[in-house]
């Protein structure tokens, strides 16, 4: 994917209205990857958790949002250096 991403922050998470937060398009590029519908997001919850989100089902991003910001940053950085789902699979496997 060559889509550059806004970096995210961690008050991206708590806004409403306004300009639409660079995680969301990340989540949307995610779920394009991985082959939307429940594939998709199945993929994109994969995708987060490797990049080192910890939170579960029930945890919004806003709840750990210093956590979320260095997930949602370091898919960021992956994301326009890889063209499959594997790849960005095993680029997020690598340690940092």
């Amino acid at each position: 994917m060559s889509k550059q991403f806004a970096e995210v922050q961690e008050d991206d998470f708590m806004k409403f209205g306004g300009e639409r937060p660079s995680y969301l398009a990340i989540e949307d590029a995610l779920m394009s990857l991985g082959g939307h519908g429940v594939a998709g997001n199945n993929f994109k919850n994969e995708m987060v958790k490797l990049a080192g989100w910890t939170g579960g089902a029930l945890t919004t991003y806003a709840q750990r949002a210093a956590v979320a910001k260095a997930a949602f940053n370091r898919i960021r950085e992956e994301l326009p250096k890889v063209s499959t789902p594997d790849e960005l699979r095993a680029a997020l496997k690598k340690p940092k």
